[in-house]
Order: C-alpha cells, then sequence, then structure tokens
C-alpha cells in the first residue's frame, strides 16, 4: 500500500489535516531539541556547582556575580504569560486568535528586551566565575531562542495564504508555536529556580 502524496495533492493542499499534523508533530520534536539544548547547561550548572574549583563558584572573594532578581521575576512572568496566552489563542473564537497571537508575541518580545536590559546592567561577565558562564550563557541562548520563536509567531500571524486560512492549519500553526513557548516557559522556570533561588 502505497502512502506517499502526489505532488497536485501537496501543491493544492488537498489534505489539510494531514498537514495539520505534520506541524504538530514538527512543533513537538522542535520543543523536545530545545529541552535537550538546554539539559546541558542544567548539568553544567550541577558539576560546576558540585566541583566548586578552590572556592570559586560565585567568583573571587568579595566578588559575588548576583543578577537583579527583579529583572528575573519580569522576564519570567513575561514568558509564562505568553506560553499562557499562545496556549489560549486555539480555544478563543476564529476573529480572536490573531489577537491572542499578538498579545503573546508582545510578551515574548517584552522578555527578549527585558533580558537585554538585565544583561547592560550585570556588572559581570561569563569569565567571571562558574556561575557567570553559566547564568549569561543559558539567559543568553534562552533570548536568542526566545526572539527565534516570536519570529515564528509574527509569520503565523502574517500568514494570510490558503494554507493560512484553512481553520484546522492555522489551529495547527497557533498551536504548534504555542507549545514550544511553552516548553520554553518550562525551560525558563528551571533556570529561574537555579539561577536565581538556588545561586
Amino acid at each position: 500500500m502505497d502512502t506517499t502524496m502526489s505532488p497536485s495533492t501537496v501543491d493544492d493542499v488537498d489534505e489539510p489535516d494531514v498537514l495539520a499534523r505534520n506541524i504538530r508533530v514538527g512543533s513537538r520534536i522542535w520543543a523536545a531539541s530545545q529541552a535537550f539544548f538546554f539539559l546541558a547547561f542544567f548539568f553544567a550548572f550541577l558539576y560546576l556547582r558540585a566541583l566548586n574549583t578552590n572556592g570559586l563558584w560565585r567568583g573571587w572573594p568579595h566578588h559575588h556575580p548576583s543578577p537583579s532578581l527583579a529583572f528575573g521575576v519580569a522576564i519570567l512572568l513575561c514568558v509564562l504569560g505568553s506560553a499562557a496566552v499562545a496556549r489560549g489563542a486555539v480555544l478563543v473564537a476564529p476573529e480572536m486568535w490573531r489577537v491572542t497571537t499578538w498579545a503573546a508575541l508582545v510578551l515574548a518580545l517584552a522578555a527578549v528586551g527585558l533580558q537585554s536590559a538585565q544583561f547592560s546592567s550585570l556588572g559581570f561577565g561569563p569569565t567571571d566565575a562558574a556561575y557567570a558562564s553559566v547564568f549569561v550563557g543559558w539567559s543568553g541562548l534562552f533570548a536568542l531562542f526566545l526572539l527565534g520563536t516570536s519570529y515564528w509567531l509574527v509569520t503565523v500571524i502574517g500568514d494570510v495564504t490558503r494554507v493560512g486560512s484553512l481553520p484546522e492549519v492555522r489551529a495547527a500553526m497557533v498551536d504548534g508555536a504555542g507549545f514550544v513557548l511553552l516548553v520554553l516557559a518550562g525551560i525558563e522556570i528551571a533556570a529561574f529556580i537555579l539561577l536565581y533561588v538556588v545561586k
């Protein structure tokens, strides 16, 4: 039994449910790859903290890198809000999905902006201690991934092609971006606990 689709079927999008399923599966695979990527920083945090070479986990004596807790809370709230709004965009009325997706985009970009503002006021860099290197690497790359997901949200909002106008495909695109934002929110929760609370 041949389950491949003919080229005309793909071009005409005669199977929107197949396309919607592919979008959902692809977003889950992308979200899992992001989670595994940030698992490296989780283990770097645990390993370097346990190793604590020469007692310099938190930096030289009298110089302990300490990021602003207010920035951390604001970033966490923006990411959680963005994920919640994006996940809820699938549940709203069809004429409201674009507004809710815009709200998720604004919150995600606010988190990226707050992270950039925090970097400009840190007072330490990645070479100041093991903690500082994990903090800068984790939070910097997280902001980059969040910026990429924001771009994805922009493409979902701006898709007015025939494919984007199909309700099941549009719902899959919004759901996929929302799921990735949900995984990123989980990563940010772990980062907040480790980098701001446990230290």
